[in-house]
């Protein structure tokens, strides 16, 4: 088999009979896309070349950090994409095909989307999207038992920590000092209520559980209905219905505590009662293996994560999840060259929901990989980096529930080596001074909130978070993603490119 020519292992074009993507069409990201393998060809460069740096775009790049759940890989940089390219379009921008760039790294490949667009004035624009997709590492590692135990010990040291309809604080060192930080006055009161609702759901999720079981157990003994002799069309049509609908009701038996009466007739009041009866039932049994899902897959995640500074089984899990943030981060600043990986004069790290803390702890750790770096190997991490964003973050929430600890203030040491690994709580000037640090909110996604505590106002270069509230996100239990079809986080996005 003859080998590719240098052109096409450089990059080749789907659908390439449509140079361009119509605004008109425009739903997602362009469905034509060039792709590219490794380092440019020389042919590549000497275009390039020929073309003029003036008119050439130099790319952004973006590492994206997707948040709790089942995510599938590449769906966040789909996502990512599609807000961004939805926002130039809207500003009359003109988009240009996607381009998919695989590189080689180790024994892998690592794999960035590449988006190109054109403003109204003619100005070229383009931005290297990656993932650090961490989603396998904690499937089936956490129990409902560990996420319960979780949950209940988050609850009760917030309960302890904040006053009943009062304004309380506790102490955080930052910025050079222990700093008190608010906490608000219906703290307290949402805690106890949030825990006696899990503590509730708990109980449903056991009682359904046990019902279920025993259902399960009570079949195994069931007499099944006979079919009965068949005369005719019509007969046959009705006594085959009619011995279905027999072997749903006796299926069902188990699970249906009003089973007797709806399978007889007539449809009296009485056996709308019982009907009612059961479809509430159903609904109970249907919410509870929702809830109890929930927590594993999602709540899960974040008991699998926080709590970094505490001794935990879950801490090889925490740090796998670390080290994939810091290895697609360490490629993308040139601490790991790879081959295709251009220089990036500015990088913007974006966040959703959980991965809103590992893309703070991810940028944390690259600062401090740049310090302890000689100086020959280091790659100015803070003056690179232009934007951090995060929405729908539980990051004051990690920073009161999880990460507080209660002999902080005798042991003020500790407190100050952990927040050594934290370089954007200690100084402004050095840190943040180049650093626009956004993030979306909104009040009706309980996982998110302003975040208030990673700021102190009297801190020389004071550059505090840039808190915005997105109003699209507005539909309870939903809203926690209902930012990516927002125009708030497009418009963010676009602006950090």
């Amino acid at each position: 088999m003859s080998s590719p020519s240098d052109d096409t292992k450089a990059h080749f074009h789907q659908n390439s009979t449509h140079p361009e993507h119509s605004p008109d069409s425009f739903a997602a990201t362009p469905s034509i896309a060039a792709f590219h393998y490794g380092a440019p060809s020389e042919r590549e460069e000497a275009v390039r070349d020929f073309a003029g740096a003036a008119e050439a775009a130099t790319p952004v790049a973006v590492l994206v950090c997707h948040g709790m759940g089942e995510q599938v890989r590449f769906e966040t940089i789909g996502q990512l994409a599609s807000s961004i390219l939805s926002a130039a379009e809207a500003g009359g921008c003109r988009v240009h095909p996607n381009g998919v760039h695989l590189s080689r790294e180790g024994d892998g490949l690592l794999a960035r989307a590449e988006l190109k667009w054109a403003t109204a004035e003619g100005v070229e624009k383009e931005a290297h999207i990656y993932e650090a997709y961490w989603a396998p590492v904690t499937e089936s590692k956490v129990t409902y038992a560990d996420t319960l135990r979780f949950l209940f010990q988050a609850a009760w040291r917030g309960i302890r920590c904040s006053k009943l309809l009062r304004r309380s604080s506790f102490k955080r060192w930052m910025f050079g000092n222990l700093r008190p930080v608010v906490i608000s006055a219906g703290t307290q009161l949402a805690l106890v209520i949030v825990g006696l609702f899990l503590l509730a759901e708990v109980g449903v999720i056991a009682f359904v559980t046990l019902k279920v079981a025993a259902g399960v157990k009570e079949l195994a003994s069931t007499q099944w209905p006979v079919l009965p002799q068949l005369n005719g069309v019509w007969g046959t049509i009705c006594s085959v219905a009619s011995f279905l609908w027999h072997c749903l009701l006796q299926l069902a038996k188990p699970f249906i505590p009003q089973h007797a009466r709806l399978h007889r007739m007539p449809l009296d009041h009485e056996w709308w009662c019982a009907a009612w009866h059961t479809l509430v039932w159903l609904a109970t049994i249907a919410q509870a293996f929702v809830v109890r899902y929930f927590l594993i897959q999602y709540a899960g995640d974040v008991a699998a994560y926080i709590s970094p500074f505490k001794a935990s089984k879950f801490d090889a899990i925490r740090t796998e999840i670390q080290q994939i943030g810091l290895k697609v981060g360490r490629v993308i600043y040139g601490f790991d060259p790879v081959s295709g990986v251009p220089h990036y004069e500015r990088v913007v790290v974006v966040g959703h929901s959980l991965g809103s803390v590992l893309a703070y702890d991810t940028l944390n750790a690259l600062i401090n990989t740049d310090l302890t770096s000689p100086n020959e190997e280091q790659r100015d991490v803070a003056a690179r980096t232009t934007h951090l964003i995060t929405f729908g973050s539980p990051l004051d929430k990690t920073a009161f529930l999880f990460r507080n600890q209660s002999n902080h203030v005798k042991d003020p040491l500790r407190e100050q080596m952990a927040a050594g690994f934290q370089p954007l709580i200690l100084d402004y000037k050095t840190f943040r001074s180049r650093l626009e640090w956004i993030n979306l909110w909104s009040p009706m996604d309980i996982v998110s909130g302003s975040l208030d505590y990673y700021d102190w106002k009297d801190a020389p270069g004071y550059t505090p978070v840039v808190n915005r509230v997105d109003r699209a996100a507005w539909v309870p239990l939903v809203a926690h993603v209902q930012y990516w079809n927002g125009g708030e986080l497009a418009k963010t996005l676009l602006g950090a490119i």
